[in-house]
């Protein structure tokens, strides 16, 4: 690989006011799970149509419909006691028929209520989002764990300018 890394698409590609839509979006997801409300994380979704779909990598298969992620959310919330996640925009984008689509650097920490271990990691998401009103919806949401070598401090996606953390 040579030369540095492509910056992403431009946030405000063909809507204004989209970066921080997304931005407002990503801070109510982190403070959802952070307190582990579980309510919250489910009136982030789209409940109806399109059929909302997770897809993780703790999953054999995409979650598809509001049942299965209310019930990946009860199964969630029944085995954390505590949850911190920080997260960045990465990336944004307007696509046709009221959709976007953004990519998310997210840093987490999870512990179980079986110990005071924590667990921590941070992961790519992909989330594809429909627009309803002044805000969006998650739609899609595709999360994949990363672990990121020397270089790539929190918060310092590749080919991005540094920024501090809100």
């Amino acid at each position: 690989m040579s030369g540095p890394a492509a910056l992403p698409p431009t946030p405000e590609s063909a809507q204004p006011g989209l970066h921080a839509r997304v931005t407002a979006l990503i801070s109510e997801y982190d403070e959802k799970w952070s307190s582990l409300d579980v309510a919250g994380l489910a009136a982030l979704w789209e409940r109806h149509t399109p059929q909302p779909i997770y897809l993780g990598d703790e999953y054999p298969e995409p979650l598809a419909g509001a049942e299965a992620l209310e019930r990946h959310w009860a199964r969630m919330a029944g085995r954390i006691k505590r949850a911190s996640v920080t997260s960045r925009l990465w990336s944004a984008e307007t696509l046709a028929g009221g959709l976007a689509r953004c990519v998310v650097l997210s840093r987490w920490s999870f512990t179980g209520r079986e110990s005071d271990t924590a667990h921590s990691g941070t992961s790519w998401i992909t989330w594809l989002l429909t627009r309803r009103g002044n805000r969006y919806l998650i739609v899609h949401h595709m999360e994949s764990q990363v672990y990121l070598g020397d270089g790539l401090g929190p918060g310092d996606p590749p080919g991005h300018d540094a920024q501090p953390a809100p």
